[in-house]
C-alpha cells in the first residue's frame, strides 16, 4: 500500500534528517530562522553603513552654510571635513582587533553611539573648533561599522554567499553617497543644516538601540544552530599560515613586498583627490562657476556615486573576462579618469554645461572601478592567510590622502582668494591642476606592478 505523499515536506524534515520519522517544528524553525533573521540584521547594518557614507561627503552640500555660520575660509572647510577621514582611517586597526575580542555586536553598537554623539554635536556646534571635533567623533564612530560587519557576515553566511553579501553591503554604502547629494540638499533646504543633522542624530540613536537589540555575533547566541559549511575542497594554491606567525611577522611580510607599496601609493594618489572633489568642492564649484542652484548642483553631484555603483561591478566583470589581465583594466580605468580631468584643464576649468553630467558619471565609474580593482589586486598579491592584513593596511591610504588633500586644496583656493561668498574660476582651476597631477602619479605608480599569473 502506498503511503500518502508528504506535502510540503522540506529537506530538513525528511526521514533522512529526522531518524524518528517525525518532523519537529522547533527543529525546522532552528534550521530556517537564520536564513530570515540574518537579513533582518543585514538591513540594520546596511542603514548604519548608509549613514556612514552619507557623512563622508555631506560637507559639500553645506559648505556655503558653514562659511556663513562660522566665517570659515576654504582652508578651514578642508580642516573640518578632513577630521572625519583622519579618525576613520586611524581606527581601522583597533576596530579589527576589538571585533575579534569583544565581538561585532558590541563594537558596532558602541561606535554607532559615538557617531550619534558626533552628529548631534555637529548640529549644535557654536564655532569651527567644535564642528571639527564633532566631525572627528563621527569619523571614529562610523569607522567601526564596515570591518565588524564583515566579521559578523562571516558567521551568518556561507563562504559561497559572502562575496555577494559584501557587494550588496557596499552598494548600500554608496546609496548613502547618493543621499548626500540631492536628498540631503532637499533636507537642508527644508529644515536648515543644523536641524537636518539633529534629525540624522536621532535616527542614528535609534539605529544604535536596534543594533544592540537585534545583532548577534553568532547564530548560537540566538539559540540557533551554527551554519553547516558546504563541502568545498581547498584550492591547491591555499596554504595554512606558518606555525608561529606573529602579528609583527605578518606586517613584516606585507611591508617587504614592493607590489604592496605600488598599489598603496596608487590608491593614495587616486583616492584622496577624488573624494575631496566629491565630498567638499563639487557643489560649490557647480554653483560658483556654472551658476547652478543648490538643488541643481545636488542633482549633478548624484551622478558621481551613481557612476561608482555602475563602475565597480562593470570594471570587475571586465577584469574577470578580458584576457589582458587586471592590471591593464586598472590602468584603463585610471587613464579614463585622467582623461576626464584633462577635459577640465583644456576647457580652462569650465567645460560646457552639456558635458558636466557625462564627466561626473564617467569620473564616478572610474572611481568605483579603480577602487574595487585595488582591493582585488591587493588580495591576489598575497596568500590567503595574509590577504586580510594586506587589504586592511592598504585600505586607509585613500582616507589618509583625503585627510591631507582637503586642507591642501583649501590652501590652494585661499591663495587665489574669495570674491564675496564665492570663489572664482581661477581658484577651482588650480585645484583641478593638483588633482590632475595626482591622477598622473596614481597611473605611474601602478605601471611597474607585476601581478602573479594566477590573477590575470
Amino acid at each position: 500500500m502506498r503511503s500518502p505523499p508528504n506535502r510540503g515536506r522540506d529537506v530538513e524534515g525528511s526521514a533522512e534528517h529526522d531518524p524518528s520519522g517525525i518532523c519537529r517544528p522547533e527543529k525546522r524553525l532552528a534550521r530556517s530562522e537564520p536564513s530570515t533573521y540574518r537579513w533582518v540584521m543585514f538591513c540594520v547594518l546596511g542603514v548604519i553603513y548608509f549613514l556612514a557614507c552619507l557623512h563622508r561627503i555631506s560637507p559639500t552640500v553645506i559648505a556655503r552654510d558653514l562659511v556663513r555660520e562660522f566665517g570659515a575660509d576654504a582652508t578651514a572647510l578642508g580642516i573640518i571635513s578632513s577630521a572625519y577621514f583622519y579618525l576613520y582611517a586611524a581606527v581601522q586597526p583597533p576596530v579589527g582587533i576589538l571585533s575579534d575580542t569583544l565581538g561585532p555586536r558590541r563594537v558596532i553598537t558602541g561606535c554607532t553611539m559615538i557617531s550619534c554623539l558626533g552628529v548631534v554635536l555637529f548640529g549644535l556646534a557654536p564655532n569651527m573648533v567644535v564642528a571639527t571635533a564633532a566631525r572627528a567623533l563621527i569619523g571614529i564612530g562610523v569607522g567601526g561599522v564596515f570591518v565588524p560587519s564583515l566579521k559578523l557576515f562571516s558567521r551568518w553566511y556561507h563562504e559561497n554567499e559572502f562575496a555577494g553579501v559584501t557587494g550588496v553591503f557596499l552598494a548600500a554604502g554608496n546609496a548613502g553617497n547618493l543621499a548626500a547629494s540631492l536628498p540631503l540638499t532637499f533636507l537642508v533646504i527644508l529644515l536648515g543644516w543644523r536641524m537636518s543633522f539633529l534629525a540624522i542624530g536621532a535616527v542614528t540613536l535609534l539605529l544604535a538601540l536596534l543594533a544592540w537589540a537585534i545583532l548577534r555575533d553568532r547564530p548560537e547566541d540566538r539559540g540557533l544552530q551554527p551554519l553547516e559549511e558546504t563541502p568545498n575542497p581547498p584550492s591547491t594554491e591555499e596554504a595554512p599560515a606558518p606555525d608561529g606567525l606573529t602579528t609583527l611577522g605578518r606586517l613584516r611580510t606585507v611591508f617587504r613586498k614592493p607590489n604592496f607599496w605600488l598599489v598603496t601609493a596608487s590608491t593614495f594618489f587616486f583616492g584622496g583627490p577624488a573624494l575631496t572633489f566629491q565630498g567638499l568642492w563639487a557643489v560649490p564649484y557647480l554653483m560658483d562657476v556654472h551658476g547652478y542652484t543648490r538643488l541643481q548642483a545636488g542633482g549633478v553631484l548624484m551622478l558621481l556615486p551613481l557612476g561608482f555603483i555602475i563602475g565597480a561591478p562593470t570594471f570587475g566583470f571586465l577584469a574577470d573576462r578580458l584576457p589582458v589581465g587586471r592590471k591593464k583594466v586598472l590602468q584603463g580605468s585610471l587613464g579614463l579618469g585622467l582623461s576626464c580631468w584633462a577635459v577640465f584643464l583644456i576647457a580652462g576649468g569650465s567645460p560646457p554645461k552639456i558635458l558636466l553630467p557625462i564627466l561626473f558619471l564617467l569620473m564616478g565609474s572610474c572611481g568605483g572601478g579603480s577602487l574595487s580593482l585595488y582591493m582585488t589586486v591587493t588580495k591576489e598579491l598575497f596568500p590567503p592567510h595574509l590577504t586580510g592584513t594586506a587589504v586592511g593596511l592598504m585600505n586607509p591610504a585613500a582616507f589618509f590622502s583625503t585627510a591631507l588633500f582637503q586642507p591642501l586644496s583649501g590652501l590652494i583656493m585661499d591663495a587665489v582668494g574669495r570674491k564675496g561668498s564665492a570663489y572664482p574660476l581661477e581658484a577651482y582651476e588650480h585645484v583641478f591642476v593638483a588633482i590632475f597631477i595626482s591622477a598622473v602619479l596614481a597611473l605611474l605608480a601602478i605601471s611597474p606592478l607585476r601581478i602573479p599569473r594566477k590573477s590575470g
